[in-house]
């Protein structure tokens, strides 16, 4: 997909949407409210006199949803559904027409992309294949302590990975002290609220000058989706790791061969899956490294010297309520050469 430059400067802030489906049936809702409490962005909340979610949105992304599929694969009675698909309609975020297709739960076994029924196929996938399709990011752990065993076990799956010519480009951080995960939260979200207050505040034009341009020198940074995670943090007192009894700090050695960041999280994904096969849940936090450049101090808490850089952080624990099923995802554009 070709962009002139005018498209690419254009609709950097807040760009033309097309949000995801919400499908929500009342009479079979208990009111446990789990679906807003694992909305990882702003967009469901909890109608505490109704008893009973609604769906809220961002300023112009409406509604505030990343299609993660959390509230429905956590309510115990399947009565709240994400459909359809998200597509930006404009500018230098515009969706690539290859990516258009619902998300729909399909069947490895048929690349039709037909919607189909995972309990029809889950017995004829292996133990590794159920664990990639049912895993879920788990926001709400119990105070259950993770024993130093588990935490071995996970990182020696961490440490079996492939990297670029065997450097092995990583470390880890881990942090069981609740006083330090919550030092390092405050910290990283105060940085993270001033970074949300410009983008998501009143749409005036310094706001979409100073987007735009941000958007040409970090493309990566300044999706309009981030910041409706961010209004959640914000929400929630800036508590990024939600509890999490273990946050593991993956670091790479920025001198590494090839792709380090790569390595590192190829690394992180076989801890993931080591960790949730053993029954764990695990979720990936992006912020800590994105606001960690801006508060050195938390680099010195965590003990981050070079050549290590943080690349991303995980909360490890035990979930509070069964989470871990299939959900839909988008289409993955494929192109066969034979």
């Amino acid at each position: 997909m070709k962009q002139a430059l005018t498209e690419k400067v254009s609709y950097a802030h807040f760009p033309p949407t097309q949000g995801f489906r919400f499908e929500f049936e009342s009479d079979q809702c208990t009111g446990c409210g789990m679906c807003a409490k694992a909305c990882p962005t702003s967009c469901i909340q909890w109608d505490k006199e109704k008893k009973r979610p609604y769906v809220t949105a961002l300023k112009s992304l409406n509604p505030a949803c990343i299609g993660c599929n959390n509230c429905e694969s956590i309510c115990p009675v399947r009565c709240i559904r994400v459909r359809g698909e998200y597509r930006v309609l404009e500018g230098r975020y515009k969706t690539p027409e290859d990516k258009f297709g619902d998300m729909v739960p399909v069947s490895p076994f048929d690349q039709s992309y037909k919607a189909a029924n995972f309990d029809d196929f889950e017995k004829r996938l292996t133990e590794t294949e159920s664990v990639i399709f049912k895993r879920r990011s788990i926001r709400i752990y119990q105070k259950k302590p993770v024993s130093k065993e588990i935490i071995h076990r996970i990182i020696e799956a961490a440490r079996f990975a492939p990297s670029a010519g065997n450097c092995q480009p990583w470390k880890c951080v881990i942090v069981t002290n609740s006083d330090l995960n919550n030092r390092i939260n405050k910290k990283c979200a105060s940085v993270l609220e001033k970074f949300r207050w410009a983008y998501s505040g009143d749409l005036q034009w310094w706001r979409r000058s100073v987007v735009s341009l941000m958007s040409l020198l970090q493309v990566n940074n300044w999706d309009q989706r981030p910041f409706s995670a961010m209004e959640k943090m914000n929400q929630i007192g800036g508590n990024l790791t939600f509890n999490a009894p273990v946050v593991i700090h993956f670091l790479k050695d920025y001198r590494g061969i090839g792709h380090p960041s790569m390595d590192v999280a190829i690394a992180a994904q076989n801890l993931v899956l080591a960790a949730h096969s053993l029954g764990l849940g695990t979720c990936y936090i992006g912020f800590i490294a994105s606001a960690i450049k801006y508060v050195p101090v938390v680099k010195k808490w965590l003990k981050i010297e070079y050549p290590y850089e943080l690349v991303i952080s995980i909360c490890v624990g035990y979930p509070k309520n069964k989470q871990d099923k299939p959900v839909p995802r988008g289409k993955l554009p494929v192109e066969w050469i034979e």
